[in-house]
């Protein structure tokens, strides 16, 4: 079993309360982690999984606010992996303690996604089923960071990745490389992405996969 009692899984969902359930515990597999956790509005109980109740969430935006501004209060270890019931860990055995020297890891973006920061930089590893700092996790709430959007987008992923970005490297977090990124999730595209060809990653996210047919 790996040991990771400085990371918590977790899920924040009001949709497919049963598929993010089954999501988590298999991410469990041969994993061993500080706490899991399912933040929803659901009356459910499941094996090994504590729930934090919230509002009803009723959009994609208000997910994402509520994770910028409030993940943070039910995240007691150092790290999180956020994960949802179509992006969850396939492959434990591809974990690598080198992934937390980071506080933000996530799936690559594809080039044509085009996601320019402040100063232009092309910005490839934000998607949002991701490894996050617990320092990471409350700079919006304690810098008060204004909730505006990024041409039109109100994505978490987009908002702190790219929107952001600059605000988070000041306060001293650290992205992960393009080659460290494609060694801990994937995100589905077509075309491909080069860089995760012979890759098999620690997470999946993407829906229609084979790898959705695993829960």
């Amino acid at each position: 079993m790996i040991n990771l009692p400085n990371v918590t899984l977790v899920a924040i969902t009001s949709i497919e309360i049963e598929k993010t359930i089954k999501a988590l515990q298999y991410s469990c597999r041969g994993i061993n982690f500080g706490e899991v956790k399912l933040i929803t509005d659901a009356n459910v109980s499941p094996n090994g999984i504590t729930i934090v109740k919230c509002p009803r969430l009723n959009s994609k935006d208000e997910y994402s606010k509520f994770l910028v501004y409030n993940l943070h209060k039910h995240i007691d270890t150092d790290f999180s992996i956020n994960i949802s019931y179509s992006g969850f860990i396939v492959n434990p055995e591809k974990w690598t303690d080198e992934f937390l020297n980071y506080d933000y890891v996530g799936a690559l973006w594809p080039v044509g996604h085009n996601f320019r920061d402040k100063f232009g930089r092309l910005i490839r590893v934000g998607n949002g089923i991701a490894l996050r700092s617990k320092k990471l996790l409350l700079l919006a709430y304690d810098l008060d960071l204004p909730w505006e959007d990024f041409n039109g987008c109100y994505h978490e992923d987009v908002w702190i990745s790219v929107k952001n970005r600059h605000i988070y490297e000041e306060n001293g977090c650290k992205w992960a490389s393009v080659e460290v990124a494609a060694k801990f999730s994937r995100e589905k595209h077509n075309p491909p992405i080069p860089e995760n060809e012979g890759i098999e990653p620690f997470l999946f996210h993407g829906k229609k996969d084979e790898y959705l047919g695993l829960i």
